[in-house]
């Protein structure tokens, strides 16, 4: 099994990532969408920091033991996951917390350091309590499940790039060097 110390620098290249393009969007996009029913720019980066505080919520309380559904939504997990979209969208639209992505940003950077700092709090036997996500048809451990943490914020980073994509938006290269900007092995 992979360590959380290892889960933990993976989220950290991903969050990297996923900054740096965040970053490369100019403040105008922040209410582009392609579609009525989608997510804008702005709103795709606010549900980021909204989903990672959820993802550490029921992350933590797994680790002690307890469920966390803050939805009560009926039914299995395709149709507790459909029913959640409208809400979804709705909440990242009303968001008070950013309207900027420099606003984001900042709001993402305490978030990230409460994220990691629950995390790397959790004791090994923690690692190996179950977890339920309310919406999805997922039951794993906690250590695994960070995984699926990480998966969806790598699976929005895509929407985000294919709306740059769109708007003719040059995008900073991903899966290059750790996110830092520091020179990786041969460029230096």
């Amino acid at each position: 099994m992979i360590t959380l110390e290892r889960q933990l620098a993976i989220f950290r290249q991903e969050r990297a990532w996923t900054r740096q393009l965040v970053a490369a969007l100019p403040e105008s996009a922040f209410g582009w969408r392609p579609a009525e029913d989608a997510f804008s720019c702005g709103e795709l980066a606010v549900h980021l920091v909204q989903a990672e505080r959820f993802w550490r919520k029921l992350l933590v309380e797994a680790a002690a033991g307890r469920a966390f559904d803050p939805f009560q939504l009926e039914g299995d997990g395709t149709t507790r996951l459909v029913a959640f979209r409208a809400d979804n969208l709705r909440s990242a639209r009303r968001a008070a917390e950013a309207k900027t992505f420099a606003a984001v940003l900042s709001w993402w950077d305490e978030v990230q350091a409460e994220t990691e700092a629950a995390l790397a709090a959790l004791e090994e036997m923690q690692l190996a309590a179950m977890v339920d996500h309310p919406l999805a048809r997922l039951r794993h451990p906690v250590g695994e499940m960070l995984h699926y943490m990480i998966s969806h914020e790598v699976h929005h980073r895509g929407q985000l790039s294919a709306y740059a994509k769109m708007m003719h938006v040059e995008q900073p290269p991903l899966y290059v060097g750790d996110g830092s900007g520091a020179p990786t092995r041969g460029e230096a």
